[in-house]
């Protein structure tokens, strides 16, 4: 699975086009980012990687290969530090109930930091391929359970049949991840299922359609900490990319104006955060400021994601910025609603 082994101006007017220039919608509040980092990991992590942070911050769970002390293959662990500006401790592996001597992958936590998700490929008590796995624990500051095999119908039974890289939502509500099941697009797609209640059963699973499933893969799904955005990558397996990449597996997102709306068709995220050389896993922060992402032979990286504040796009944050705010406040006005998050949350307002 890991064979992974923009001048402010021009940024706002690329940053614009992310979200409204690749379809015929009416214009977003658009976003651009800053200057890519390294994200501070562990000390002792090598080119592993991060595939996820707990809402808190204060918990990192990373995917390595083989590494001393782990189950053999690829396996889950996690980082822990103190506080939100703290350096992270040592890796510690997660265990034989959540891992095992084959593929463990994509792990993602809930919002309450008590169930966590991931994908095993082989898994004994599997269905022959990949699935989708849950554990929980009853607090924090507990150890993870026995992970078990989710059922049907997240979970494809059939013969090679799959269901991998989970992502659930902040409500817990929805579950995005890839699958081949039929109807496809032709390869690896991007699937959610919804349930009315976190106490209730998953509901049959929906393919995002045409707009964002493609004949190429789609990998690695995830939301913004509003669900509004639907973060994904292309395959990291050498195989075909989606046309309109800058070369190498590239990192890609979808919008949605409401929870309950569809999604909206997939735009690149550019060449900021896009090289030619490939990246994957992207993620957004609990606090929805920041990006982080795995780079091919480079690691993790982040970068902050920025309003863009020049909404007639005349190189200048002026008075007529300020107008138009006022002239649409409490109003939902989707150029000039720029908060809680870089999107926006559907109001003019503070």
């Amino acid at each position: 699975m890991k064979v992974f082994q923009v001048p402010m101006l021009a940024m706002s007017l690329v940053g614009l086009s992310l979200l409204s220039g690749l379809d015929a919608s009416p214009a977003h509040a658009g976003f651009t980012f800053g200057q890519v980092t390294r994200l501070p990991v562990p000390a002792d992590m090598g080119n592993d990687v991060v595939e996820c942070l707990s809402y808190d911050g204060l918990e990192m769970y990373i995917v390595a290969y083989n590494r001393p002390g782990g189950q053999g293959g690829w396996d889950i662990w996690v980082s822990k530090r103190a506080t939100t500006d703290g350096a992270w401790g040592p890796m510690e592996n997660l265990g034989p109930g959540i891992n095992f001597s084959g593929v463990d992958d994509a792990p993602c936590i809930s919002a309450d930091g008590l169930t966590l998700y991931f994908c095993s490929r082989y898994r004994p008590g599997g269905n022959n391929h990949w699935d989708i796995l849950k554990a929980t624990r009853p607090t924090k500051d507990d150890p993870w359970g026995q992970a078990v095999v989710l059922p049907p119908p997240v979970n494809w039974t059939s013969t090679g049949g799959n269901a991998a890289h989970p992502w659930i939502s902040p409500d817990g509500l929805e579950m995005y991840f890839n699958s081949m099941r039929p109807p496809n697009f032709g390869s690896w797609d991007i699937w959610a299922a919804r349930r009315a209640t976190t106490d209730d059963p998953w509901g049959d699973p929906v393919n995002l359609g045409p707009g964002v499933s493609s004949p190429y893969y789609e990998t690695f799904p995830s939301l913004s900490p509003d669900g509004l955005l639907l973060l994904f990558g292309d395959s990291p397996w050498g195989d075909p990319v989606r046309p309109g990449g800058y070369g190498g597996p590239d990192l890609w997102m979808a919008r949605r104006a409401s929870l309950s709306d569809p999604w909206q068709p997939a735009t690149n995220l550019g060449p900021i955060v896009n090289s030619s050389g490939g990246e994957a896993v992207p993620r957004i922060t609990a606090d929805g400021r920041t990006l982080h992402f795995f780079r091919q032979e480079s690691g993790t990286w982040q970068v902050p994601i920025l309003p863009i504040v020049d909404f007639n796009a005349d190189g200048k944050v002026d008075g007529k910025e300020v107008l138009g705010l006022v002239e649409h406040w409490g109003e939902d006005y989707p150029l000039g609603d720029i908060g809680p998050f870089a999107w926006g949350d559907g109001t003019v307002d503070v």
